[in-house]
């Protein structure tokens, strides 16, 4: 199983920290933080996580569980 930083999901996605940001309704340092240090992303809400996921077009524990997340085999 492969898992992915929240940076590299969106950098695979084609995003900016900017675009980011303006999809989940934060600022660019909040998404900064995230992408740096995962306590912070950690504390964020449901709802942010969510809106992450969303942004992201993954479900949200791909965020942290990584890419195999919901698949059986």
């Amino acid at each position: 199983m492969q898992i992915l930083t929240l940076a590299q999901w969106r950098k695979l996605r084609g995003l900016s920290q900017e675009e980011m940001a303006k999809k989940v309704n934060v600022s660019t340092r909040t998404i900064w933080s995230y992408e740096n240090d995962i306590n912070n992303l950690r504390n964020a809400s449901y709802n942010t996580i969510s809106l992450i996921a969303n942004a992201l077009e993954i479900r949200t524990g791909q965020i942290f569980l990584g890419d195999n997340f919901g698949k059986t085999e």
